[in-house]
């Protein structure tokens, strides 16, 4: 019981911290593009950043959703 709650605290600790370093990165893509004038380069700076904290993401509810239910 103790290990399944601390795999749900975990878990959702991840998911506040991937959220957080998700912002913000998209934040500094955004400061990032106003250097650049391309507008093809300033598009694919974003894709890779999504699709990995997307998967991070994924990951940590998957995570939980598993715990919670298969005790």
């Amino acid at each position: 019981m103790l290990s399944t709650i601390l795999c749900i605290l975990a878990s959702l600790i991840g998911t506040a911290i991937t959220a957080f370093y998700f912002r913000r990165n998209l934040i500094r893509i955004a400061e990032k593009n106003k250097t650049i004038e391309s507008k093809p380069k300033r598009v694919m700076n974003y894709p890779l950043t999504v699709l990995w904290y997307g998967y991070l993401l994924v990951f940590f509810v998957g995570l939980s959703v598993n715990n919670l239910i298969f005790d």
